[in-house]
């Protein structure tokens, strides 16, 4: 019988520390704490004024805001947990259900009507969309670094997870610097804006946090 104490000998000596993954809510942290400032630095440029949260109806607004960070929190929480192998999937009903209430608090605060609808609501909604793109792409560089150490079993979950989180703290500014009421086409580009972000992070992060076959 063929010894194998050499080829253990050879893997012990080779063998390099490992270091101690954060837990998860000290991850989520630290992301928050990178992206926030770094998207509002990528989007300054486009600033056009702060919200007036003294006009009426800021109500709704301010929670849209609230609401939107703490899915975007639960999201990229949920995108960390699953990277790492053996742990178990968060489940993400109330994550849903805040989510459905954010598009509520919305349309409840979107405006429908056909005055002063075309090309200007049109341009302040292209301006909406580039602001979350600008604001989205440093946070997506974070993320996929953040996610690289672990890498991930389900890549494109992950990543749509990641992207989802993304979404709605770009959201999240945007709202710090928009009218507190919306216009349907401003609002659907918003939600375009979103999208794109998601797609944006699964295109570009599945090469670098999939496991190697």
């Amino acid at each position: 019988m063929r010894s194998h104490d050499p080829l253990i000998d050879k893997l012990s000596a080779s063998a390099q520390p490992v270091k101690r993954i954060w837990p998860t809510s000290w991850r989520v942290a630290a992301w928050i704490a990178a992206v926030l400032p770094c998207g509002m630095l990528t989007s300054w440029g486009l600033h056009n004024k702060f919200t007036d949260w003294s006009q009426t109806g800021s109500l709704l607004a301010i929670l849209s805001l609230l609401l939107a960070f703490v899915i975007g929190a639960i999201a990229i929480a949920a995108a960390f947990n699953l990277s790492i192998a053996g742990r178990q999937p968060m489940k993400l009903k109330w994550a849903a259900l805040l989510a459905v209430i954010w598009l509520a608090v919305n349309l409840l605060n979107t405006s429908f009507s056909s005055d002063h609808a075309g090309i200007g609501k049109f341009g302040e909604g292209l301006h909406c969309y580039l602001f979350m793109l600008s604001a989205s792409l440093p946070m997506i560089v974070i993320s996929i670094v953040g996610l690289y150490r672990t890498r991930s079993l389900y890549p494109g979950q992950t990543l749509a997870l990641a992207g989802c989180g993304i979404a709605f703290m770009s959201s999240t500014l945007l709202t710090l610097c928009h009218d507190i009421h919306l216009h349907s086409l401003d609002f659907a580009m918003h939600l375009a804006a979103g999208v794109t972000i998601v797609i944006i992070t699964m295109l570009s992060g599945r090469r670098w946090i999939r496991l190697s076959e």
